[in-house]
């Protein structure tokens, strides 16, 4: 939909058939979509060729459609007829005496229809036209069309609506009452769609920004519950990782890179124009985890995502731009008769890829050869494994442990409906998951969301209001069982009385199946728009919104999960956090004609207030373990933590904009920002962006190069701060020990004041060339952006006589993001019965720690190096197995005969990506629809025997990967695999323990390919006409279907001992009526 340049003033009544319109240089477009919103009549028309038709102006009152159609077509190449309230558009060469005279034979039957969107729903208003005739209809609120007296015969049937491909159809029309199904696919490539932008919107094809948007279809094609998993491998620029695949827990979020070193770097996330709390609430950490705060999103209730990226689109927002945003909008009624829609489905996930482990008799093996190596002799006390456990028991750790089928299940229904003043929505959600780990954990949520909207009689005042509602109930265990994988194979779980199996010091896995994690969420967010023209060109606007999130978690560790050696007796942890946040955001939107362009501007004030408390007990003591979710029931109840923050934002804003004759835009914003989070001396800060468009394909030198029908170039720079630190860092904090001194309360400073800091700063710039090739069926976006991060805001470290380990402050660093993103979607066929379109995005991005005065002398020397990324991961540098030994050595860069931290670390690798993207390709083949995406990343990664869960070959109690096969077992053996060894104080075992584990050995390629959606449709809708049924679909879809990767682990996205992203097939069934 084409966005206006001009702010209208328009008023009419659709039965008078009279049409007001007062606008400078309008796109022909915008006003036929004018005109139908008025009188009801539709348009037939080539897009392709209203785009290149100069814009018009009018100011017309209540004026005759013919008057309004006369005036737009006065100095235009183009005339109209109108029949049956549809006006076709066709070039003034045509004919036009000849089709004024046409003549249509006497009919004996009806012909009628129905016209349906991808999803099988009814679509209204869409345009029906005889071929070569002068005869045509619309669609009704149910999508259905008639012409009501034809003869036998062949016709050809000419479906057009905006947004949506024009199809022709033919119909062998036998003379008696006869029907048929046409589904309309919606336009790729678009450029007169509409672009959010936050406090505006704009076009694709007038925006001067960056802005990348995912869409309904796309989202509800995925068996996910969080919103962020839908847009993996789709936005260039927009990394998205899991961290565990666990229902409900955390993505990783990188947004064009990372420009904090050690403070926040999550885009600013709005619904609905409700700014939403993305730190988790989490108190009491599960096997999930932190929550994701989007999984209390409902993706099924989600119209598009907008991701905005540069500072074109960005600096509008100010201090929290600076790591991009993120705009959820929600679906909306539209006007037609009250539709209804179901939609359900059902299915499995499991882990896919597990790490080959020894069995049974191999482990015993290593087991005896590493204590040969090191001398030492078999004890019960220390080869128990050996001595005394079965060696026929062989169990595969992580089959039993997340070996399970985690069922899905999800349903979701809605009605919706309106007419031309009022539109509603109501909706409802219900999704109930297992896991895959043993326990049998549950994971629930529930939603609902309600949304309404009223324009006046006369055009000028609009309201809407929209509320969402989610609550979710997590069951899950205390801890990742993913990290007994290691466990050795023939490790007994209950003894000859069919106890809990203990020995020594260690843990029993069975036990921990009975701690247990419990979390209760809830999430509401609330909001409302009015807007008023107050004269021609001049609007008032509001938006009001309210977001308030809960959340209360218990945790319980029964005494009999613990190792008799080790216990302290039962513990139960208690946590509870609340978050309210208010937003009111006032504007003043005025457009007008100035000289041969459109001038629009933007004024608008923003205040933000958020409160935050919450806390952790933890409680011990309890008189039975059935009373440990009580924690009335503690006999002692000791504090853990207790918070109340308090945060609120201010700002002025304002934007700029000027367009000349859709060729050459200009786009000027500017912020003023005050955050309580900074001290009084440096409350605000100002921030401000440009950016500008050049449409050369709307130049006349352009028009004889048919084969590129769109191109533009357009620039930003700008400026976003970036707020994200704790609320009152700058003032001192205090808190009691619990230990006084002679009777008397004592305090400890837990952190110092500063109230100096200032905002840090992100500086953007980018280029980039837009392309729309052979009538845009290739469009191709090429972006450089370059974003330069200053005045750093960390947690410094301090010196051990300080009393606290860190403050906050500024630091002169610079942190540099550079990247190339393409965008390329085609439509690669398109024929009668069959449609084939395909997107693909890649980004190329890069992150150094630019510029830091006295790095060498700073704290942060240990950790950053200058010139490279700060996702670097330093280590040893491993330089083999010594032959003779058996022993790893590493690099000893200093020459000290000895491995030190820092002297000997290198740059193991970084965690960035060098490159990653998506490819999606869709397919429509008369009922069916397939539609699959494969995610590709390029990166560097820890191993599986990274850190500090890996141990030497041999070590008591703990298995190996089927690698350490190929270990050194004597002199002269060549191999990159160091000497069993399971003594401490052993040189083979020191070395692996102390360096080998932290080092380059460790360290690899992580990079993969992954099939991650596939859906496939079967349309059944033709079937149930006679039912009365708007839609009826099966379908099936899956979700990390396949992964192509030679990481050496459970899975490449999510490293370490992670559980790690399940493969998920379901099926269902889509119903409308």
């Amino acid at each position: 939909m084409l966005v206006l340049v001009a702010t209208l003033h328009v008023s009419a009544r659709t039965h008078a058939q009279k049409v007001s319109i007062s606008g400078s240089n309008l796109p022909l477009g915008k006003v036929f979509e004018l005109i139908k919103q008025q009188t009801g009549y539709a348009f037939v028309a080539d897009q392709s060729v209203l785009a290149r038709v100069p814009a018009v102006t009018l100011h017309v009152k209540e004026a005759s459609l013919e008057e309004v159609l006369n005036q737009c077509f006065l100095h235009q190449p183009l005339t109209y007829t109108i029949s049956d309230k549809i006006i076709v558009i066709a070039r003034k060469a045509e004919n036009t005496q000849q089709l004024n005279s046409y003549y249509v034979p006497p009919a004996t039957a009806p012909l009628t229809g129905t016209v349906t969107d991808e999803a099988g729903q009814p679509l209204t208003g869409v345009a029906v036209q005889l071929k070569q005739q002068k005869k045509a209809t619309q669609t009704n609120a149910e999508g259905r069309f008639e012409f009501a007296a034809l003869e036998a015969g062949t016709y050809v049937l000419v479906f057009s609506s905006v947004g949506y491909g024009e199809k022709e159809v033919t119909v062998a029309f036998k003379g008696t009452a006869q029907q048929v199904r046409v589904t309309l696919q919606q336009q790729v490539n678009n450029l007169n769609e509409t672009v959010v932008k936050g406090y505006y919107q704009t076009s694709r094809r007038q925006n001067t920004g960056n802005v990348s948007t995912v869409k309904a279809e796309d989202i509800a094609r995925q068996p996910v519950g969080d919103p962020l998993a839908a847009l993996q491998g789709r936005v260039a620029g927009l990394f998205i990782s899991s961290s565990s695949g666990l229902p409900g827990a955390r993505f990783n979020i990188r947004l064009r890179g990372q420009n904090s070193m050690n403070l926040g770097n999550d885009p600013l996330v709005i619904v609905d124009g409700v700014p939403y709390y993305t730190e988790t609430l989490t108190t009491v950490t599960s096997a999930s985890g932190t929550q994701s705060p989007l999984s209390l999103i409902n993706p099924a209730d989600i119209e598009r995502i907008d991701v905005l990226k540069d500072a074109d689109a960005t600096a509008i927002y100010g201090s929290r731009g600076a790591n991009g945003v993120m705009l959820i909008t929600t679906k909306k009624g539209k006007t037609g008769s009250t539709k209804y829609n179901f939609n359900v489905y059902t299915g499995g996930s499991k882990v896919v890829n597990t790490v080959p482990m020894l069995n049974t008799a191999q482990y015993l093996e290593l087991r005896k050869e590493a204590m040969a190596n090191d001398g030492t002799a078999l004890t019960d006390a220390n080869a128990t494994d050996i001595l005394k456990w079965s060696p026929d028991e062989n169990r595969n750790w992580q089959d039993y442990m997340m070996g399970h089928t985690a069922k899905l299940t999800e349903a979701t229904g809605s009605v919706s409906g309106g007419n031309a003043q009022t539109h509603f929505l109501l909706s409802g959600s219900y999704r109930r998951e297992s896991t895959v780990l043993k326990g049998n954990p549950l994971y629930q949520r529930g939603s609902a969301h309600l949304t309404a909207d009223h324009t006046s009689a006369d055009g000028k005042f609009y309201i809407s209001a929209n509320v969402s509602f989610s609550r979710d109930n997590d069951q899950t265990l205390a801890s990742a069982l993913s990290a007994f994988y290691n466990v050795a194979p023939n490790y007994p779980l209950y003894d000859s009385t069919g106890a809990y199996y203990w020995f020594s010091n260690e843990q029993n896995p069975e036990a921990y199946l009975l701690r247990t994690s419990r979390s209760n969420t809830s999430n509401l967010v609330a909001g409302s728009n009015l807007r008023y023209t107050l004269l021609p060109g001049l609007q008032l606007k509001a938006n009001l919104g309210y977001n308030q999130s809960t959340m209360n978690s218990t945790q319980v560790f029964p005494d009999k999960t613990f190792n008799p050696v080790t216990s302290t007796g039962s513990i139960s942890y208690f946590g509870a956090s609340n978050l309210n946040s208010y937003i009111l955001e006032p504007q003043v939107d005025y457009t007008r004609k100035l000289g041969t362009g459109t001038l629009q501007l933007l004024a608008g004030a923003s205040w933000q207030q958020s409160k935050r408390d919450g806390w952790r007990i933890n409680g011990a003591d309890f008189p039975s373990d059935d009373l440990l979710t009580d924690i009335r029931s503690a006999g002692t109840l000791t504090p853990f933590t207790s918070d109340i923050d308090f945060y609120r934002y201010t700002a002025l804003f304002g934007r700029v904009n000027y367009n000349l004759s859709d060729k050459y835009m200009v786009n000027a914003t500017f912020r003023r920002d005050g955050s309580t989070r900074f001290g009084p001396q440096n409350r605000f800060g100002n921030f401000a962006a440009v950016g500008a468009a050049w449409v050369f394909t709307n130049e006349a030198f352009m028009q004889q190069l048919p084969l590129i029908s769109f191109g533009k170039l357009r620039a930003s720079y700008g400026s976003s701060g970036n707020d994200q630190i704790n609320d009152y860092a700058y003032l001192a904090s205090w808190r009691s020990p619990g230990y006084p001194y002679n009777g008397t309360g004592t305090l400890t400073p837990t952190r110092f004041d500063n109230p100096y800091y200032q905002w840090e700063l992100t500086r953007k710039l980018e280029a980039a060339l837009e392309l729309g090739l052979l009538k845009d069926r290739v469009m191709l976006t090429a972006s450089f952006y370059r974003n330069i991060s200053s005045n750093q805001l960390v947690n410094y470290t301090l010196s051990p006589q300080a009393g606290r380990p860190s403050y906050i402050t500024n630091l002169p660093a610079k942190i540099l993001n550079t990247g190339w993103e393409f965008d390329v979607s085609t439509t690669n066929i398109q024929m009668k019965n069959f449609t084939w379109r395909s997107s693909f995005n890649l980004t190329i991005a890069k992150n150094k720690l630019q510029e830091y005065p006295d790095f060498e002398k700073s704290s942060y020397a240990k950790t950053y190096v200058l010139g490279q990324s700060l996702t670097i991961v330093k280590g040893y540098q491993f330089t083999g197995v010594n032959t003779q030994t058996g022993v790893a050595e590493f690099a000893d860069l200093n020459n000290d005969k000895a491995y030190s931290d820092p002297e000997d670390m290198v740059v193991l690798g970084k965690t960035m990506p060098d490159f990653y993207g998506g490819f999606q390709n869709s397919f429509t083949w008369k009922h069916f629809q397939l539609d699959f995406l494969f995610q590709f990343v390029q990166q560097e990664g820890t191993n599986i025997n990274y850190g500090g869960l890996s141990y030497s070959p041999g070590t008591a109690y703990r298995n190996q990967e089927v690698s350490v096969l190929n270990r050194w077992k004597k002199p002269g053996d060549v191999t990159n695999i160091p000497a069993a060894s399971a003594t401490s104080g052993k040189a083979a075992y020191n070395a692996y323990m102390n360096y080998y584990r932290y080092s380059t050995a460790a360290w690899g390629n992580a990079s993969y390919i992954r099939l991650k959606n596939l859906y496939l449709k079967y349309d059944l809708t033709s079937c149930v006409q006679k039912w009365k049924l708007n839609g009826l679909g099966v379908f099936v879809q899956a979700q990390n279907l396949l992964t192509f990767t030679d990481y050496l682990g459970f899975d490449p996205e999510t490293q370490g001992q992670a559980t790690p992203p399940l493969k998920t097939i379901t099926a269902g069934v889509q119903l409308s009526f």
